[in-house]
């Protein structure tokens, strides 16, 4: 009887092993599945990512060069030295950019595999389930123009010496002082603008000030003629030394002392290199004097820049600055 028993069992069991055959064939094709999603559709999304890098540094580098002073070049080139170079294979596809306007770029690329033309990426595994392989691609848009409204060092240069520098070798220096009985017009019939600089308002508790030009209507802030660097700004001076800062440009003044206002015109570049203050003296020796006795001045040179920084908008009247920012 334990031997029919055991007869019996042994049976089922050699039964069963061909029935786990079965399940094992029948499973083996969502487990490929499972494997394609794990590996081939995770290298998709890393390829993706790797194109859209690729776009963004593309985008950047040409709106950087279209911002320069010497316009737009060879922006095929840059863009398909950019999207190579962010691609792990060092391989990509990129189309000619597009420029909608003159002052906006459009870069878009593929995939391509290394080594050849193929356009596509191919799954080793996704194939066994009928997907040998697929195209993905991305795009970036970014724009460059002069600086509408950020934040700022509270400080404000007329726009005469602004006007002053344009004809000056780039990077002679100047001792900008607090000269109001210094005019000069925007044309022959425009209103007189006082020269010289003075602080503008703050925002409590920085050395900042945020100037939106973007804003409907004029811009006035209130002023103080410079005399003395306010206490929040004092560390602030030694730190952007030897930079380059944007500085806003005013047109117009009305008022005196502390009652005063500016009309903000601009914004400019301007390159700090010294500055003669009440308590506060750091004078640069290649600039000219600031004259004796009370004469307060800031030091430096305005010059070209073009910068990406997130924290301005584009919009404001050109002068010497650009911006320029990825808005896709």
């Amino acid at each position: 009887m334990r031997w029919m028993i055991t007869r019996l069992r042994a049976n089922r069991l050699r039964s069963e092993r061909g029935a786990s055959a079965v399940i094992v064939a029948i499973l083996l094709v969502p487990l490929i599945g499972f494997v394609a999603i794990a590996v081939d559709v995770g290298a998709l999304y890393w390829e993706r990512a790797q194109l859209q890098n690729g776009a963004d540094a593309a985008a950047l580098a040409i709106a950087q060069d279209c911002a320069d002073a010497t316009g737009c070049g060879d922006s095929a080139a840059l863009a398909a030295s950019y999207t190579n170079s962010n691609a792990n294979d060092g391989a990509a596809n990129v189309l000619t950019p597009v420029f909608p306007n003159n002052h906006t770029v459009i870069v878009s690329d593929s995939t391509r595999e290394a080594g050849s033309n193929d356009s596509a990426i191919s799954h080793p595994f996704a194939a066994l389930i009928g997907t040998t392989s697929t195209t993905v691609g991305a795009s970036a848009t970014a724009e460059w123009g002069p600086p509408g409204a950020g934040p700022v060092l509270p400080l404000a240069l007329s726009f005469c010496e602004f006007q002053e520098s344009l004809p000056l070798v780039p990077g002679t220096r100047m001792s900008v002082r607090t000269d109001t009985n210094k005019i000069c017009k925007k044309d022959p019939t425009g209103a007189d603008i006082p020269g010289g600089f003075g602080w503008i308002d703050q925002i409590p508790g920085k050395c900042e000030a945020y100037v939106n030009l973007n804003a409907v209507g004029e811009l006035w802030l209130g002023n103080d003629p410079g005399n003395s660097v306010p206490s929040l700004c004092s560390a602030k001076l030694d730190l952007i030394k030897g930079t380059t800062v944007l500085i806003p440009i005013y047109d117009a003044s009305r008022g005196t002392g502390q009652n005063g206002e500016y009309r903000i015109y601009a914004f400019a570049a301007f390159h700090v290199t010294g500055w003669k203050f009440s308590g506060k003296t750091s004078l640069d020796p290649a600039a000219p004097s600031c004259g004796g006795g009370n004469a307060r001045c800031i030091q430096g040179y305005f010059e070209k820049w073009v910068s990406i920084d997130t924290a301005f908008e584009l919009g404001g009247p050109e002068t010497n600055s650009s911006l320029v920012k990825l808005i896709k």
